[in-house]
């Protein structure tokens, strides 16, 4: 997630770039075959252009109203999982008075939400915009590895490194780790230490984190349909090539030399529209790793925080920080 209070010009730039180059290119030659070879037949009327223009600031409206929403459930989702975690671990401090099968408990969930975030990470190439320009502009920290590398990490991170072996084979690591909460909370109920209500209640935060989970692996395996990706670009690129001919002639009434300035304002309306399109396009997988992407590690460091908290541990993780003001 960007959390700079403005867009520096390299974040501008990085995003901007191959797309003002192809204007830059396209506007001069209609400029020169208009102005230096006198061909003025390919200056067309603006009219029909305007029409393409108006149309395709709809689609994109639309395109990049259904990424917000992606972007927003996803954030909700987390907060889902922020809510529940809590939940579940108060819940289980004050019903279960062995600590030490309380921290086991609680430790392993921290594993689970680390591993949750793993996997929401991994690439999907179908799911993924064709551009990595979201991606590699994320600083000089790399917040995704290996998914096997980062299971290890995590789960000796956490004192559970004896699962590695019976985890990594498994489709779905996270829900692994929770089919085991829920089988430790039933040996706590047959041994007595949680009566069926308490039980039942514990597990109801169990079955909440299986449904956000759910969530957002819809969302991740989901991508915005096709035919919205797909045609808007290709509108807003059959627009950014017609509009410097569409400007010839209005631009070449103003001045002898008017049919120049096709230059830098085809670039201008060019970037505007390309913005627009690429907001939709870098936000409709809102777990990419990317610069506006949801920031689940942060998410999960302070569930982390909370948690230990609540076991009154002392020597707390930091928070996370954003580098370059993004924060992952």
């Amino acid at each position: 997630m960007y959390t700079g209070k403005v867009f520096t010009f390299n974040l501008l730039w990085h995003f901007a770039r191959k797309n003002l180059f192809r204007t830059l290119i396209i506007s001069t030659v209609a400029a020169v075959l208009y102005k230096v070879f006198g061909f003025k037949f390919v200056g067309i009327p603006f009219l029909p252009i305007g029409t393409i223009g108006t149309a395709v600031a709809f689609f994109i409206g639309f395109k990049n109203n259904q990424a917000y929403d992606r972007l927003w459930e996803a954030r909700k989702l987390w907060g889902g999982l922020t809510n529940t975690s809590r939940n579940f671990a108060a819940q289980l401090i004050a019903l279960v008075e062995d600590k030490v099968v309380v921290k086991e408990l609680l430790y392993r969930h921290i594993a689970y939400l680390n591993i949750l975030r793993l996997q929401l990470r991994k690439t999907i190439p179908w799911a993924t915009s064709r551009e990595n320009l979201h991606q590699s502009f994320r600083g000089e920290r790399e917040e995704l590895q290996e998914f096997d590398q980062g299971l290890k990490q995590i789960l000796e991170a956490n004192g559970k490194g004896d699962y590695y072996e019976t985890l990594r084979v498994k489709n779905n690591v996270a829900s692994g780790i929770l089919k085991l909460q829920m089988l430790d909370l039933t040996r706590l109920k047959r041994e007595k230490h949680l009566d069926e209500y308490e039980h039942s209640d514990l597990m109801k935060h169990i079955n909440e984190l299986f449904n956000l989970q759910g969530g957002c692996e819809r969302l991740k395996s989901t991508p915005l349909f096709r035919q919205y990706s797909i045609f808007s670009r290709v509108f807003v690129v059959l627009f950014i090539y017609l509009l410097p001919f569409g400007l010839l002639k209005d631009l070449s009434a103003l001045a002898d030399w008017g049919a120049w300035l096709t230059i830098p304002f085809s670039m201008l309306i060019s970037w505007v529209f390309f913005t627009m399109e690429q907001i939709g396009e870098f936000s409709e997988n809102p777990f990419d790793n990317a610069v506006n992407d949801i920031p689940i590690a942060a998410i999960c460091r302070n569930i982390e925080i909370d948690i230990k908290e609540l076991l009154a541990e002392g020597n707390l993780p930091e928070k996370l920080s954003p580098v370059n003001d993004v924060l992952l």
